[in-house]
C-alpha cells in the first residue's frame, strides 16, 4: 500500500506542477478508484459513509486495514507453525 500511495502522490505532485489543480474530493475518490479488487470492502465502506472526509482520512484508514491484514497473516502462519 506504501507503495501504491507513493506512485499515486507521485501523480498528484506531478499534475500540481503543471498547475492542474485537483480538490481533495476528487484525490481521494482517484486513489479509491485505484485500489486493486481485494480493497473492494474497505472502498465501499467508505463510500458509504455520509459524511466528508479527508483525504488524510482516507489514506489513514487505508493503511490501517493494510496493517490488519499483515496482523491477520502473522497470526495465520502461528497456528500453522504450532
Amino acid at each position: 500500500m506504501t507503495e501504491h500511495l507513493n506512485a499515486f502522490n507521485t501523480v498528484v505532485s506531478q499534475l500540481l506542477s503543471v498547475d492542474i489543480k485537483i480538490s481533495n474530493e476528487d484525490k481521494y475518490i482517484s486513489l479509491l478508484c485505484s485500489l486493486p479488487d481485494s480493497w473492494d470492502s474497505l472502498v465501499i465502506a467508505i463510500g458509504s459513509n455520509t459524511t466528508a472526509f479527508q483525504f488524510d482520512e482516507i489514506v489513514s484508514s487505508l493503511l490501517t486495514e493494510e496493517m490488519r491484514w499483515k496482523n491477520m497473516e502473522s497470526q495465520n502462519g502461528d497456528a500453522f507453525s504450532v
